[in-house]
């Protein structure tokens, strides 16, 4: 492959991935209702009900609709997803926006995987960029990208803690699919990181 080495890939194990397609969307759908009706009631019910039926065996289909129109969600996004629970049951307000530097990081990187998977690199580059995420060059990769841009960024504890243990459940699991960019990004990701900046671009515009 273009004189790059290829090492065998490191994917989750079997029995770990219907397990983790009904968890996951189960926890980003009841998250995503618990943003949208929280606001509105102060009640997690609604959430917790939408979880619930989520994870029952009869409503297995629903999960296995959603993995098949769009795999798993990201690492990222099922972090999102506890966060926001975890707010709830502090009674805390949970800051929904990333940093920018964070928002540019993961929207450049999406534009890159689109670029690569389309092959639109000019003829004498050929990263393999997305080939690259099984690779452990890919997680060294990924590692020195988040440390610089939260250093840039200059977030909080939280952030940090957040990015380290969404890249341990990854190195130690290998979820969701084996490629450390899809445990960072996946296209809801993508598309709320493009509204964040242009909101913020936006409000800047107007200021």
């Amino acid at each position: 492959m273009n004189g790059v080495e290829m090492t065998h890939a490191i994917l989750p194990q079997a029995v770990l991935l219907p397990m983790w397609v009904k968890l996951s969307w189960a926890m980003v759908i009841s998250a995503v209702v618990l943003r949208l009706t929280y606001r509105v009631k102060p009640t997690v019910w609604p959430a917790i009900c939408v979880a619930v039926i989520m994870l029952l065996p009869i409503a297995g289909g629903v999960s296995g609709y959603l993995a098949l129109a769009f795999q798993t969600p990201s690492l990222v996004w099922v972090a999102w997803a506890a966060v926001c629970w975890v707010g709830v049951v502090q009674r805390r307000e949970v800051a929904s926006a990333a940093p920018p530097q964070v928002a540019w990081f993961g929207v450049l990187l999406g534009w890159a995987l689109v670029v690569d998977t389309l092959n639109y690199w000019p003829a004498f580059f050929h990263p393999q960029l997305y080939a690259m995420g099984f690779e452990s060059m890919g997680l060294y990769a990924a590692l020195a990208l988040t440390a610089v841009t939260l250093f840039a960024a200059q977030v909080s504890q939280r952030w940090v803690l957040i990015c380290v243990s969404v890249l341990a459940v990854y190195v130690i699991f290998r979820l969701p699919t084996g490629n450390v960019w899809d445990a960072l990004l996946d296209p809801f990701v993508w598309i709320a990181l493009h509204v964040q900046l242009w909101r913020r671009w936006r409000a800047s515009a107007a200021g």
